[in-house]
């Protein structure tokens, strides 16, 4: 199997992506016009990275498919903490949305969020944040005490998908217009990857063809990660940095983004460890004399890859 080879090769492409996107910002782009001082090569050069990264390890997902069983719910204190976080920081961003549009309404040229500009989208993003967030916290008590509470409320979870969707149309209308490709590829393809890999958690934890939904969980959960890491961490450590640029997305946004995208990577190894089938699909079931139905011999065991 190699889905921990899969793992590894996703905290390498993200870990690199952001050092190339640093280092490109920093030394070959200019602030006062926004174009990059070197034709785009190291721009260039850190999409190549985290797209082969991306493909490579999907591709060793994809070579172990037949390993992938049903979701395990199991008492796990670091993911329960990482999804408390990542409700806590979704809870927040909506606050400071709602903040910023409020200074906006009542006139103030000071507000910074040009999406206060079309109000709607701002209230439909903003709301969206407050419901995932809710969520996530809910669901984080599920994680500490090792119950899947979501699977009686299977729809509950589509806050996340609605999230995922507001996300995207804001990135798509107000901030992917950069005169440089892969600046608007970093921010559409994390967002859309991000929204797919939100889709198929909620039929995962909702028990709906969830082998499947694992594989394709895996897949999308993977690109979701490298490509919004690499985006939205370079971006914060730059603003810490004081170097920012038009048209870049407000820090909370960003910063609810990783929030979401280190609690899907620590969700990722989770399912490694308890879900993934010791044999192959083929080799691990078992009909009963009865029905005729299969079941899997192994599941729920926990291992580790050879």
């Amino acid at each position: 199997m190699k889905v921990l080879s899969a793992l590894k090769i996703t905290c390498v492409g993200f870990g690199g992506g952001v050092l190339l996107r640093v280092v490109q910002m920093l030394f070959f782009y200019d602030y006062e016009t926004g174009f990059a001082t070197d034709g785009g090569l190291t721009a260039w050069l850190c999409l190549g990275f985290v797209v082969a990264a991306s493909l490579l390890a999907c591709f060793f997902c994809f070579q172990s498919r037949r390993y992938f069983g049903p979701y395990v719910s199991r008492k796990n204190v670091g993911l329960g903490v990482v999804a408390l976080l990542s409700g806590i920081i979704l809870l927040f961003t909506g606050a400071m949305r709602l903040m910023d549009h409020l200074t906006y309404q009542r006139g103030n040229t000071f507000s910074q969020g040009e999406i206060d500009q079309r109000g709607v989208l701002n209230l439909l993003f903003l709301t969206m944040c407050f419901l995932f967030g809710a969520v996530q916290i809910y669901g984080s008590l599920g994680f500490f005490t090792g119950k899947n509470g979501l699977i009686k409320m299977p729809l509950l979870y589509l806050t996340a998908v609605a999230w995922g969707i507001s996300y995207l149309v804001l990135v798509f209308v107000f901030y992917a217009r950069f005169s440089s490709f892969v600046e608007n590829f970093f921010a559409i393809m994390s967002g859309a990857s991000m929204l797919l890999a939100l889709f198929y958690l909620c039929k995962l934890l909702a028990g709906l063809d969830e082998e499947g939904a694992a594989k394709r969980l895996f897949v999308t959960g993977i690109c979701a990660v490298i490509l919004t890491v690499t985006y939205m961490a370079s971006n914060l450590a730059l603003l810490l940095l004081r170097k920012t640029y038009s048209g870049e997305i407000p820090p909370d946004i960003q910063f609810s983004l990783l929030g979401v995208a280190a609690f899907l990577l620590v969700f990722l190894v989770t399912f490694r460890k308890y879900s993934i089938r010791r044999t192959p699909k083929t080799a691990g079931t078992q009909k009963t004399e009865s029905s005729g139905e299969e079941k899997p011999a192994l599941k729920g065991k926990r291992f580790r890859d050879s």
